[in-house]
């Protein structure tokens, strides 16, 4: 999160605002072990679509947040265009897994 989102959310939600913060770095850090988990792509395909769910959530509530309170919604544009690009590249990164699962599929067939 950049900074300009910390007084959005401690407003909002006072206590839970440091868990909240350190959310997309949990997403971060799954998504980085995710990378390493090459040989089991199923596995990596189910971690990637539960990480998508979870992010959108995640960055829905933070426009929700914007709206409801009235905030001017230019100051978030970066962020949320970065969120948005990190959905994209997840959305990516699965039909990719699910392609080269396929590739991998047919060539054990022709064995």
């Amino acid at each position: 999160l950049f900074p300009v989102e910390y007084p959005l959310l401690n407003s909002t939600f006072e206590t839970e605002a440091a868990l909240l913060v350190k959310l997309p770095l949990v997403f971060a850090l799954i998504l980085f072990i995710n990378v390493f988990l090459f040989k089991h792509r199923n596995r990596q395909l189910l971690i990637n679509r539960v990480v998508w769910v979870v992010f959108t959530l995640f960055w829905g509530s933070i426009v929700y947040l914007i709206v409801q309170q009235g905030k001017e919604f230019s100051l978030y544009l970066a962020d949320l265009g970065l969120a948005f690009v990190g959905e994209v590249a997840l959305l990516m990164a699965n039909r990719y897994i699910a392609k080269d699962e396929a590739l991998i599929r047919s060539l054990d067939r022709l064995r």
